[in-house]
C-alpha cells in the first residue's frame, strides 16, 4: 500500500475530528441533558442505551483530543476561521488615491472574497529567527549576492555596500537587543526560501500569506482604514507620526523598527499588522486582478495573478506615513527587492 504523505495524514485526521465533534454534538444534545430523575424512571433497556450513549461521549471526546494533538499547532500561531469579506477600500477612504503621487497603480477596488481556515504567526518574522535558517541551510539572501541594500540614512534612502539581513534600517550591524525585532533586507525570493526551509525542517507546511488572507487577517472583521478604527495613532502603531491619518494628532517617529511583540495585538491576536515592516505576500500583481475578480462576483481563496513579475507587501513600514498602513493599501517591487523597511510573516497549513 503507497504511504499517505503528511499533508494527506492531518487532512484524514481533521476530516475525522470533525466527524467526532459531529457524534459529540448530537450526543451532548440529545442524551447528556436528561434529568436524571427521569432516566431512572426509564425501561433498562432505555437506560442502557442513555449510558453507552454517554460512554460513547466520554470515548468520542477522549479520541477527539488524541488526534487533534498528533497535529499540533506551531507555537505563536493561530487559528484564523475563514468567511467572507469585503476586500479593498471604499472609493471615499483617505489615501486610497495617494498611489498617484507615487506614479504607481495600486487598484483597491472591493470585491468579495471567501476564505478557508488558516494559521497565522502571530509575529512577523525576527531576526533571531532568519538568523537560524541561514546558519542551518547556508542560504545566501538576494542582499548577500548583490553586496547591498537600501538604507536610511540623514532622513534620506541610499544604496550601501554590504548591508543584509544581519544589518538594521541604516545599514548598521544588529545588536543583540535587535534580535526580537523583524528581520530586515529581505526580498521575496528570500521569504519564500525560508518557508521552504521551515516546511522541509518540520515536514509541515508553511508559506507566505495569500494577499487576501493577509488583509483579512489585519482587518479582523473591521471595515474600517484601519483595524484600529478610523485613525491608527503611534501609541497603537510603529510608523512616522509626523504624516498622521488625515488631519488628527501628530504622533512620534522612532525612526527604527520595534521589537515584534510590540503593543496590543488586533482582536485576532496578530501584532503590528500596521506599521514597523512591510510583510511580503505570496501573490504576483496585476493591475486589473481586483476589477477581474470583482466581475466574478464572490472569489474563493485567490491566489492573485497568474501573469506579471511584481509581488505583493501589505501592512506600511517605520518609515512611512500612516495612510501607507491602511488595511487595504498595496505595493508591489519585483521579488528580488529588499530594503530597511521590508520583512514578512508565515502561515501554517495543517
Amino acid at each position: 500500500m503507497k504511504a499517505i504523505t503528511m499533508r494527506q495524514r492531518a487532512s484524514l485526521l481533521r476530516c475525522y475530528g470533525e466527524f467526532l465533534h459531529g457524534v459529540v454534538a448530537i450526543f451532548s444534545k440529545l442524551v447528556l441533558p436528561l434529568p436524571l430523575s427521569f432516566r431512572e424512571r426509564m425501561p433498562l433497556t432505555r437506560r442502557v442505551a442513555v449510558s453507552v450513549s454517554a460512554l460513547c461521549f466520554t470515548v468520542l471526546m477522549a479520541c477527539s483530543s488524541s488526534l487533534f494533538a498528533a497535529v499540533p499547532v506551531p507555537q505563536n500561531f493561530v487559528l484564523i476561521r475563514g468567511g467572507e469579506f469585503t476586500m479593498g477600500s471604499p472609493v471615499g477612504e483617505s489615501g486610497r488615491d495617494s498611489y498617484k503621487l507615487f506614479s504607481i497603480a495600486g487598484n483597491e477596488t472591493q470585491h468579495q472574497v471567501r476564505l478557508s481556515d488558516f494559521y497565522m504567526s502571530k509575529y512577523s518574522v525576527t531576526v533571531a529567527e532568519f538568523r537560524k535558517f541561514i546558519e542551518d541551510s547556508g542560504y545566501q539572501t538576494n542582499a548577500e549576492k548583490t553586496g547591498k541594500s537600501v538604507v536610511i540614512s540623514g532622513g534620506k534612502p541610499w544604496v550601501k555596500p554590504q548591508v543584509n539581513w544581519r544589518h538594521g534600517v541604516s545599514g548598521s550591524l544588529r545588536t543583540e537587543t535587535e534580535e526580537n525585532h523583524p528581520v530586515l533586507h529581505v526580498s521575496w525570493n528570500d521569504a519564500v526560501a525560508y518557508c521552504k526551509w521551515m516546511s522541509e525542517k518540520t515536514g509541515k507546511t508553511y508559506r507566505l500569506p495569500t494577499e487576501a488572507e493577509r488583509e483579512y487577517a489585519c482587518r479582523a472583521g473591521t471595515q474600517t482604514p484601519f483595524n484600529t478604527g478610523e485613525n491608527l495613532t503611534t501609541a497603537q502603531a510603529n510608523y512616522d507620526g509626523t504624516y498622521p491619518y488625515m488631519n488628527n494628532e501628530k504622533g512620534v517617529y522612532r525612526e527604527n523598527t520595534v521589537p515584534v511583540n510590540s503593543f496590543a495585538p488586533n482582536a485576532w491576536g496578530l501584532y503590528n499588522m500596521h506599521g514597523n515592516v512591510w510583510e511580503w505576500c505570496s501573490d504576483r500583481y496585476r493591475g486589473s486582478y481586483y476589477d477581474e475578480c470583482k466581475a466574478a462576483g464572490v472569489v474563493t481563496n485567490p491566489k492573485g495573478s497568474t501573469t506579471g513579475t511584481d509581488r505583493i507587501l501589505r501592512g506600511g513600514g517605520w518609515g512611512d506615513e500612516a495612510q501607507s498602513c491602511r488595511s487595504a493599501y498595496r505595493h508591489y517591487p519585483t521579488p528580488d527587492y529588499h530594503n530597511y523597511s521590508i520583512g514578512f510573516r508565515v502561515v501554517f497549513i495543517p
